[in-house]
């Protein structure tokens, strides 16, 4: 079918390794010609109303499922496009005899609350390291939305307010954010990372639990699966082609500005696999479940959805 032909499709999400081939044209069209716009974390409200941005569009995980508690009418696909360990994303000031997770319970944490990455912290730290949630006071600057759990005191940060700033002032202990990276404090001698060794932390994690935290999938309307099924699969088909692509190139290291690129994959290559995160929901029960778990109870949602509530299980890679 010639591209003239082709139904126009529009997908927005972000450039990615697992997703570069469709925005290099890479993927052959069949019956459909994707459209891909670069946008990240469009939401769901991008898929909505009078002009949607798209007809499919990457969501953050915890927006998603707090749409779907509330009723909107939405699904994921199985499409990971943005994974990634997150016990490296906790950062300290190193005059507050901060050495152990433990050590948090007390403190003035500033953070974003109701985002992906936070949640997976907080139940990263509750359950693998007894962390009593309740016994800190929490700094938000994210949206809000959410109604936080008996005895946990969350204080609405000022409009403006710059975490990083906060934490080199001394303003607040410690930083858990979906931006908590050491780059932003590159030299510092008062702010460090919880964990000194992260990524020793984040390879036990997976060995202990194989739970890959998830952040943003690809979303639609549920009346597409309903009424365009072939559609949808032609587009999660098209994910599914591109990721595989993007593997593949993952094994080149010839042309990254990384110099030690090749230690690094072949670690991963050794701990993780090739692809530790399929598009499938079968294969990431465990993960999906647990995220839905952590969402009840740090009070995102105010019940544990089931799975099938949030992703559309009828497509499998």
């Amino acid at each position: 079918m010639s591209t003239a032909e082709a139904t126009k499709v529009r997908v927005a999400c972000r450039m990615h390794d697992w997703t570069r081939a469709l925005f290099e044209g890479k993927v052959p069209d069949g019956a459909y010609q994707i459209q891909m716009r670069e946008q990240e974390n469009v939401g769901v409200e991008g898929l909505f109303g009078d002009a949607p941005i798209a007809d499919y569009a990457e969501c953050g995980l915890a927006g998603l499922i707090q749409a779907r508690a509330n009723g909107t009418p939405v699904l994921a696909f199985p499409v990971f496009i943005r994974t990634t360990f997150r016990h490296s994303y906790i950062l300290v000031r190193a005059d507050r005899g901060i050495n152990t997770p433990k050590d948090l319970e007390g403190k003035r944490i500033g953070t974003s609350y109701n985002t992906t990455a936070t949640i997976w912290i907080r139940g990263l730290l509750q359950d693998g390291y007894g962390v009593q949630l309740d016994k800190i006071s929490w700094l938000d600057i994210g949206p809000s939305g959410y109604k936080a759990p008996p005895g946990l005191v969350v204080e609405r940060a000022e409009r403006g307010t710059k975490l990083h700033d906060l934490l080199r002032e001394g303003k607040i202990d410690a930083l858990i954010s979906f931006d908590a990276e050491m780059i932003h404090h590159q030299g510092s001698t008062t702010v460090k990372r919880l964990f000194p060794d992260a990524g020793k932390e984040e390879r036990d994690w997976w060995r202990k639990t194989h739970v890959m935290p998830m952040m943003n999938v690809i979303a639609c309307p549920e009346a597409t699966i309903k009424d365009r099924p072939v559609e949808a699969r032609a587009v999660f088909d098209a994910f599914v082609e591109a990721k595989q692509m993007g593997l593949k190139e993952l094994l080149n290291n010839r042309d990254s500005g990384l110099f030690w690129y090749w230690e690094a994959l072949e670690d991963q290559l050794d701990v993780l696999g090739l692809d530790p995160v399929p598009y499938s929901v079968s294969k990431n029960r465990t993960p999906i479940e647990t995220l839905l778990r952590y969402c009840a109870e740090q009070g995102i949602v105010d019940r544990k959805l089931d799975l099938e509530d949030v992703f559309y299980a009828g497509f499998d890679a």
